[in-house]
């Protein structure tokens, strides 16, 4: 079950704190600058109730990318604000990322006494939409494995601990993945691909195609049901023919059974759809009866590395009803980080049953498409090589 903005058990108790807040917000160039902002102007005892990213221009174009973040500072019992002379440590804050606001408690990550690089990565992560949850468990079962493996987890030993490689194990662990499609000469398997606009379902289709057909030596037929894309109808039909491929059009449920029939004799049915708002139920509506008209074997949710985790988290939730079987990851060589998407989709609930199928990383046909591996999908976890935090001399 997805989490709440507001926990209701808590909820008298935290408006209370909100309401006794002295609240600032900040920009700054990344998380870390914006950090130093709020240490030294509002002091150790200050939280960070919600980080986001923005863009100066006009309308969000040919702007810069900012970080900006709320923080807020608990009054005193006798109403002054607290002391805010003190300098705040790195990882005394509680963090919010695209959820709303968070208040400072118990589960404080100054607690959990990370080493540094940790801290460093913990603040790439939030930065990249990883939930304070998730990325909280992720860094724990992180120092917890270097411990078994005997490593050192404090102290000066632990700068030469290999702490990303264990971070980047850890997610993988958490990754669900499954087996490619699976085709047998003479039973024709029906296969479909959704998800939402632009995130390559058309191009992952033709490389599925082309790979069942040249190197699995399938038989092969293509079906689309996106007619809202004139563009998508031909760019499909492009492909067909250059692989020399059936391929029928649907545009309503009953005509379903009619254009599978005129496919003939295949071993492999892959049915394109087309591209859907998450938030449109009218729309997804229509997709689930013509999909039910075609009763697939598997169906694939086609999600784009390059989105934020709430936008993955969007996507899943908005394509439930489909019931997808499993997971499309594309566009894997236009994103420089993938704990956001990862994230999402090793922490909900929707994706229990769902494992990752294929990733993509290019536009060429058929070689831009792999079997998912865990090991390759967290080989960017991170977008850089993360700076360890400045200790602030005494």
């Amino acid at each position: 079950m997805s989490r709440a903005l507001w926990d209701t058990r808590d909820s008298n108790q935290v408006r209370e704190n909100i309401t006794s807040m002295h609240i600032r917000t900040f920009r700054a160039a990344n998380l870390q600058e914006a950090l130093e902002q709020i240490r030294q102007q509002m002091g150790s005892e200050a939280s960070v109730l919600h980080t986001r990213q923005v863009r100066d221009g006009w309308m969000g174009w040919l702007g810069r990318t900012y970080v900006e973040v709320t923080a807020g500072l608990k009054d005193d019992t006798d109403g002054t604000v607290m002391n805010a002379s003190r300098p705040m440590s790195e990882t005394d804050s509680v963090f919010e990322m695209d959820s709303g606001l968070s208040v400072k408690d118990a589960s404080s990550l100054a607690d959990s006494d990370l080493p540094l690089q940790l801290q460093a990565f913990q603040m790439e992560l939030l930065s990249a939409g990883v939930d304070l949850n998730t990325a909280v468990r992720w860094l724990n079962t992180t120092v917890s494995f270097a411990a078994s493996m005997g490593e050192a987890i404090s102290g000066p030993m632990a700068a030469g601990t290999p702490w990303l490689e264990h971070l980047q194990r850890t997610v993988a662990r958490e990754l669900r993945v499954g087996n490619p499609i699976l085709t047998h000469p003479g039973e024709r398997r029906i296969v479909a691909l959704v998800g939402p606009t632009g995130v390559g379902k058309t191009t992952t289709v033709a490389k599925l195609a082309a790979g069942f057909r040249i190197e699995a030596k399938r038989r092969v037929g293509l079906l689309t049901i996106d007619t809202f894309r004139i563009a998508a109808v031909q760019q499909l039909k492009a492909y067909a023919e250059i692989m020399d491929l059936p391929m029928q059009v649907v545009e309503k449920p009953d005509e379903m059974h009619r254009a599978l029939d005129l496919l003939g004799d295949v071993d492999l049915v892959l049915i394109d759809t087309a591209g859907r708002s998450p938030k449109s139920d009218a729309r997804i509506d229509q997709l689930v009866e013509l999909l039910r008209s075609a009763q697939p074997d598997e169906t694939h949710l086609v999600l784009n590395a390059t989105s934020s985790a709430s936008a993955t988290q969007l996507a899943i939730q908005g394509f439930a009803p489909v019931r997808p079987t499993a997971a499309i990851l594309t566009k894997m060589d236009e994103t420089p980080c993938t704990a956001g998407v990862l994230s999402t989709l090793s922490n909900s609930d929707q994706t229990l049953g769902m494992p990752l199928s294929y990733i993509t990383n290019g536009q060429q046909v058929p070689d831009d498409i792999a079997s998912a591996e865990a090991e390759l999908l967290t080989s960017r976890l991170l977008s850089q090589k993360v700076s360890v935090p400045q200790i602030n001399a005494a």
